[in-house]
């Protein structure tokens, strides 16, 4: 059984970069400054974009990357919204490279106002990933202005749609399926969020389920009927059930690189309108996440079996006329990347080069977009980004992001590029 202790660490094959390729690397990472990542990911956070109102700050994107010198467009997702993709052209026979995050946040309403303390960038957005988006950025910058010949092509990508439940994934799906048609040609891909110290390359999956139990005699006096047609009294079993289900899974051995369990959570019961007025249905949600080495389609159909067991023992035990439906919403799937691929050592060697230090090879429970874009699109994707391990702000509201953290971020970013990508010469 996974213990939930310290991310696996593994030998990195890594060759020894030439003096040359180190000086290159150390020329490009010279340019990078954490007072311009601070100001750029100032200038990003005190534009809110709650999904579904991402347009404007896709548009001030667009113009940061343009005036870097990237080749831009907007991919057009819905309503008006849409994803920003740049583009620095490699000279040819090379690895395609892209860099990638999600432009929206989650409402700013009661979070910190925006500014710069210290190293520090306040606001919404400003680890959940915004600083991000600036460090990907500031890498292209500094490949431009050092004019390093890169053989393959780099590509940078803010994408809409992130944040459930308003959120879909429909600007990173939209990507994906650019790159799953073959005209976005991407041979690795990072997601720009995660821990400093760590290279995500297993996600487990997350779904939002919806339980209700319905009966035929709701709205009437409950001194009129028995207790054993009470929809609240279902809902105790499909509960137990649940709950089964829970220690269930976490009674068995998990994904080895994922410290936490797959599991069964509820979130919100509703039912009833009076004290003695049957109710006419109730309602549960919650959440239910798994491993890698399953996918929602497995997890949903286990469900359904359960529940139609439940029901029928309902039906059987307690009252004929009982009725339980389940409504499944996938929010991401599960993935995983062997970590033995070219992206991860690649990373895991640029992180060497700049820093000194190795990167843990982890999973996470928690779902990012490595589903969308490694699943989907088919492209080896793997997550890297400047959050702290125990120091994490996302959906805080007193998010904030160090800009020190960032430039280790964006230099290590440099650093894959030319490594992953390649060099002219």
């Amino acid at each position: 059984m996974n213990d939930g202790g310290e991310p696996k660490r593994t030998i990195v094959n890594a060759g020894v970069p030439s003096s040359s390729l180190r000086e290159v690397v150390g020329k490009v990472c010279g340019r990078i400054t954490p007072r311009e990542l601070a100001d750029l990911t100032y200038s990003l956070v005190r534009i809110p974009s709650p999904t579904l109102h991402e347009e404007e700050v896709s548009r001030h994107y667009y113009s940061v990357l343009d005036e870097f010198g990237l080749d831009v467009r907007l991919q057009p997702v819905d309503g008006g919204r849409s994803n920003v993709i740049g583009v620095l052209a490699g000279v040819g026979g090379g690895n395609n490279l892209l860099l990638g995050g999600h432009l929206d946040t989650i409402s700013p309403e009661n979070c910190v106002e925006p500014r710069i303390e210290g190293n520090k960038v306040y606001g919404r957005g400003a680890e959940d990933m915004k600083g991000s988006l600036a460090a990907m950025a500031l890498a292209a910058k500094a490949l431009t202005i050092c004019d390093v010949k890169l053989k393959g092509d780099l590509l940078l990508a803010g994408w809409v749609g992130h944040e459930a439940p308003l959120g879909m994934g429909e600007g990173p799906r939209l990507l994906a399926k650019e790159i799953r048609d073959g005209r976005l040609k991407v041979d690795g891909a990072v997601i720009t969020e995660g821990k400093i110290d760590s290279i995500t390359v297993a996600q487990g999956g997350m779904a939002i389920f919806k339980v209700k139990a319905e009966g035929r005699r709701g709205g009437v006096h409950t001194s009129l009927l028995q207790l054993s047609s009470n929809p609240i009294l279902w809902m105790s079993l499909i509960i137990k059930e649940l709950h089964k289900m829970d220690k269930e899974l976490g009674s068995k051995p998990w994904h080895r690189l994922i410290p936490e369990r797959p599991s069964i959570q509820l979130g919100t019961v509703q039912g009833g309108d009076f004290y003695n007025r049957m109710p006419e249905n109730v309602e549960i949600t919650g959440t239910i996440r798994w491993d890698p080495d399953e996918d929602f389609e497995t997890v949903k159909k286990n469900l359904q079996e359960r529940l139609k067991r439940t029901e029928q023992r309902i039906k059987h035990e307690l009252d004929p006329s009982a009725k339980i439906g389940l409504n499944m919403r996938m929010i991401r799937d599960s993935y995983e990347l062997d970590e033995a691929e070219d992206l991860p050592q690649k990373l895991r060697d640029a992180s060497i080069l700049v820093t000194g230090e190795d990167l843990n090879v982890t999973g996470i429970r928690v779902v990012t977009d490595l589903s969308i874009l490694g699943g989907e699109g088919g492209v080896p994707t793997v997550a890297y980004g400047p959050s702290m391990r125990g120091e994490t702000t996302a959906h805080s509201d007193n998010e904030w992001i160090d800009s020190e953290r960032l430039a280790r971020v964006a230099r290590t970013l440099v650093a894959l590029a030319i490594l992953y990508c390649g060099v002219e010469n």
